[in-house]
């Protein structure tokens, strides 16, 4: 291959794998914004799963889950956006990522943005 067809092959290669990035990116932002969509009753059009604020025993409403998490302005729920690590030493389940409804658990303590 000379130098001007390897050139060639290169360009249409990026050329082709870009159109390709880019509709994978898009393709990725529209289910991100239907996912959001879909939960805009939880607040700020963010993708989370409510949990009560009152339920003791489950990872949301720990002190040790380190998810991302908001509590709601009233107090009442909690709103969990990811999976979380437990950050308990002395959990059994400490440093193992866990769902923000994973519960119960004995060595739960509330989270003091309850109080």
């Amino acid at each position: 291959m000379t130098d001007t067809n390897f050139s060639q092959a290169r360009r249409n290669w990026i050329a082709g794998s870009s159109a390709a990035y880019a509709l994978a990116a898009a393709g990725g932002l529209s289910r991100s914004a239907s996912a959001a969509d879909d939960h805009k009753g939880h607040g700020k059009g963010v993708a989370a799963i409510m949990v009560d604020a009152g339920r003791e025993g489950v990872c949301a409403t720990c002190r040790y889950w380190g998810g991302t998490r908001r509590v709601a302005e009233d107090k009442k729920s909690v709103y969990a956006e990811s999976l979380g690590w437990c950050n308990n030493s002395e959990s059994p389940h400490f440093l193992s990522m866990r769902q923000p409804e994973a519960g119960p658990m004995k060595m739960w303590r509330k989270w003091e943005a309850l109080s």
